[in-house]
């Protein structure tokens, strides 16, 4: 009895460690998540003549309840089992990657997925959170041991990852990765002669992409001339978008959600745009904008390199990748099928998500000596 109840003290101390902030904002999303995949479900179901109109979001609600058990299960985790989970999950998903670009399904010109049946499995979801912490892990290293070669083995790890991405072909998240890994290598004091050059072989690769991959060049002339039927999605979310106003026609009164393709998944932002408003999008933005904010801020307070640059490219990882899908939704950026993190549908993104916030929460909760003031973790 008195091992039990000490077991449970020790658990309910380990939740009053996290920061409380970032719970209430990994709640509101989570909800969010199931509310928004029910606005879009039944426009979506109804394209591809599924009965259950609300078939994808009893869907999104089990995801939401398996991401809840992964966030809570990588935030009880110290730091040293953080960099050792990562470790495990990016020398699993990063070859898994690349067999999903030879012997995976194609589906939309793409080979990314797994296809088990009962679930499918995108890699890459996991592997970002995981490449992130290894990074920082290795760029932490070369901080401390000027001999370490962190950042060679982290460049290493991203053209490795970049070229599995690539050849499924995935632009996008390969775009994704290298803009968390840059102010990481910012962060760990890179000369400024390299970032230069990264900035110049980044150019480049941009237009070499442009030249060789003709989806690619399609979506990013598509964007520049949004007059043909390219533009369909992306003319359709704005319409969707300005048909919402200031307050939104009401749950479930949504109509132009009923003619824009994979309103549940890459055009989510524009579905809860005509249907909850204005208000509801500046909300849902002000809430990554506050998951930026607490999150980095907590961050830059951290006494140990790895747990600083690893908290802090976790939080640019899924307020990036929110950043990008909402910008698309805008066509202020060219389409890419990027998630929404919690929101948009999909298992693989919800875990991904909710793995890259359990590990923040690990880093970022209080414990004797993480942070460089007493005090100053709150």
């Amino acid at each position: 009895m008195n091992a039990a109840s000490e077991r449970l003290g020790a658990a309910l101390d380990r939740v009053r460690s996290y920061d409380r902030p970032l719970l209430i904002i990994a709640a509101a999303l989570f909800a969010l998540g199931i509310l928004f995949s029910m606005a879009a479900s039944p426009a979506a179901t109804a394209r591809i003549r599924i009965e259950e109109a609300f078939y994808f979001a009893g869907r999104q609600a089990a995801y939401a309840a398996v991401g809840v058990m992964v966030m809570l299960g990588a935030a009880a985790l110290d730091p040293r089992q953080v960099r050792r989970m990562a470790t495990i999950l990016a020398a699993i998903m990063l070859p898994l990657c690349a067999l999903a670009a030879l012997f995976g399904p194609e589906i939309k010109g793409a080979q990314r997925w797994f296809d088990f049946g009962v679930f499918s499995l995108q890699p890459s979801e996991i592997l970002k959170p995981a490449l992130i912490v290894v990074w920082a892990w290795m760029l932490g290293e070369s901080m401390k041991q000027r001999q370490f070669p962190g950042r060679l083995v982290s460049l290493g790890l991203f053209a490795l990852a970049a070229a599995a991405l690539l050849a499924q072909p995935d632009v996008g998240q390969t775009a994704l990765l290298a803009l968390c890994l840059a102010p990481l290598l910012a962060l760990s004091g890179i000369a400024l002669r390299w970032m230069l050059g990264a900035g110049v072989l980044a150019s480049v690769s941009a237009w070499a992409i442009y030249r060789f991959y003709p989806h690619a060049r399609e979506r990013v002339d598509t964007w520049l001339n949004p007059e043909g039927d390219g533009a369909y999605q992306v003319n359709r979310a704005l319409d969707a978008i300005a048909a919402g106003g200031v307050f939104g026609r009401g749950p479930g009164e949504g109509i132009i959600k009923r003619s824009l393709p994979d309103a549940h998944a890459d055009f989510v932002f524009a579905v809860a745009s005509e249907e909850f408003g204005l208000l509801a999008s500046l909300g849902l933005i002000a809430l990554f904008g506050a998951l930026a904010f607490r999150g980095l801020s907590r961050a830059s307070r951290l006494n140990e390199p790895f747990e600083q640059l690893a908290a802090a490219g976790l939080i640019t990882l899924l307020v990036l990748q929110a950043s990008i899908h909402i910008a698309v939704n805008l066509s202020l950026l060219p389409a890419k099928g990027m998630t929404l993190p919690f929101i948009s549908f999909g298992g693989s993104s919800m875990i991904g998500s909710a793995l890259a916030l359990g590990f923040c929460l690990s880093l970022l909760r209080n414990r004797p000596g993480a942070y460089l003031f007493a005090g100053r973790g709150t």
